[in-house]
Parts: C-alpha cells; sequence; structure tokens
C-alpha cells in the first residue's frame, strides 16, 4: 500500500526529498478589494474595522484593513497552489506561529513566499518525512505583513527500507 496518497492517481510531483533545508520559494501574489476584506469579515470576522469604512476611518486603523485571519487564508491559498495541491503532503500538525504584521488594505497586492526552515524524516513512520516552513507575504514595499511557521507531513519518493 503506497504511503503517499496521491501516488495511486500518479498526481505527486513534490516528495519530502524536494523540499531540502534552506529552500526558498516565491508563492506568487493576490490582491485584495474592499469587497474581498467586507465578504470576508461579514462571513468570519465581523469587527466593524473590517466591514464599513466610515467605523474604519474612526478606528486606529485610520481606514479599512482585513481580518489578520482573512491575510492568512489567502497566503494559505498562494502556499498551496504553489507547493502543496500535486505534492505528496499528507497534513499538518499546525501552526507553530502566526503573527499578523501590518495591516493589509483594500487594494494591497499580497508577495507570498515559503523557506523551508527544517526537514527531517518521521521518527515513527517510516516513508513519511516532516517540513518546517516560514511562510510569509510582503506588500508592495517588500514590508512584511503576515508570518506563520508551520510543520507538515509528505511522502517520501523513495520509501525507507523496512525495520
Amino acid at each position: 500500500m503506497p504511503t503517499d496518497p496521491t501516488e495511486e492517481k500518479g498526481t505527486a510531483v513534490r516528495h519530502f526529498e524536494d523540499f531540502p533545508e534552506g529552500a526558498e520559494y516565491a508563492l506568487g501574489t493576490a490582491r485584495l478589494t474592499e469587497q474581498d476584506i467586507v465578504e470576508y469579515a461579514r462571513a468570519f470576522d465581523p469587527m466593524p474595522f473590517h466591514l464599513d469604512p466610515e467605523a474604519a476611518r474612526l478606528s486606529p486603523f485610520g481606514g479599512l484593513v482585513a481580518s489578520g485571519w482573512h491575510t492568512g487564508a489567502v497566503v494559505t491559498g498562494l502556499f498551496v497552489r504553489a507547493l502543496l495541491a500535486d505534492s505528496s503532503c499528507q497534513g499538518s500538525y499546525g501552526m507553530d506561529e502566526v503573527r499578523f504584521l501590518a495591516p493589509v488594505r483594500p487594494g494591497d497586492t499580497l508577495h507570498g513566499t515559503a523557506a523551508v526552515e527544517e526537514a527531517a524524516p518521521h521518527p515513527k513512520r517510516p516513508g513519511v518525512g516532516t517540513v518546517r516552513f516560514l511562510v510569509e507575504a510582503h506588500g508592495r514595499d517588500g514590508g512584511p505583513l503576515y508570518r506563520m511557521r508551520t510543520r507538515l507531513l509528505f511522502g517520501c519518493r523513495v520509501p525507507a527500507p523496512a525495520v
């Protein structure tokens, strides 16, 4: 039985071995509109400074801003489409760190990046490796907007020998 669920379909392009420590990846970009920000906020984070331009103008932000969770969801989408969708990824242990570093405003374009901070064979599951990524979004000026660290499981291209 394959340790990688995508191998049955022959769709896995990237495996554990393809994510060496120190590797860096551009994830692409996404632009958030006022409509995007308000619709997300209405559904998931209905704070006035995410929903109402006038209330936002009077807030400490001085204008409408995206929910940090919205920013994280958009960056996660970039990460998945660029690196994970066609990989042998088997899930995540979760996020070790999430930081909302600066407000994201209507019209801002997020530039996503990912870097492999750590990669190691799984200590208890032959044929599986763990990879810790630093995933970030930067604005057009290069300033950081969002950061997360997450550890994912990947199937190995070459299964480990049975012990």
